[in-house]
């Protein structure tokens, strides 16, 4: 199953042209977190986290994916790097606020270059794993531009091995 996470503000249908594309190419099994405006995004992430645990348990997969838009990339890439990703097999963040040193494997990263809300990492930091910056895009761009519709649809379906995230660098709240 994907878990589809959107950004501040935003609702599920933000992921609708996402959600046909990836039923194009056979991934058909989606639920979308929803959250109120005034939580921060760690109290988002132990609750995703929950969702997450809800998911394997009803469809019994053993992980899932995670696609997070804007906010919705934060807190699913939070939720991994505090421990708790365990249940996840990939993430994808879609202009997500916020700059890594190292992005794991199993970890997709796409901004747009027009994004004027999240200004994409700069390559003068040299290459930090899955990045893609998608030319002719801004940050509402990313979930509907045909070049990250393919992107995820490739990254998700790509038979890749289950790599474990590092320690986190950061000391991070606890659920």
């Amino acid at each position: 199953p994907a878990v589809l996470v959107h950004g501040f503000l935003g609702d599920p249908t933000n992921f609708l042209a996402l959600r046909g594309h990836l039923a194009t190419r056979g991934i058909r099994n989606f639920v979308s977190f929803s959250y109120p405006p005034r939580l921060d995004w760690q109290r988002l992430a132990c609750r995703l986290g929950r969702t997450v645990e809800a998911v394997c348990l009803a469809t019994g997969a053993s992980q899932v994916d995670l696609v997070g838009h804007s906010l919705g990339g934060l807190i699913a890439r939070y939720l991994t790097e505090m421990g708790d990703g365990g249940r996840v097999r990939r993430v994808v963040t879609l202009g997500a606020p916020y700059f890594a040193t190292r992005i794991p494997p199993r970890e997709l990263a796409i901004f747009g270059a027009y994004d004027f809300f999240v200004v994409p990492p700069h390559p003068v930091y040299g290459p930090h794993g899955r990045i893609v910056l998608v030319p002719d895009c801004g940050h509402w761009g990313l979930l509907y531009h045909p070049m990250v519709l393919e992107e995820v649809a490739r990254f998700l379906s790509f038979p890749l091995g289950i790599v474990s995230l590092p320690t986190a660098p950061l000391a991070l709240e606890a659920c």
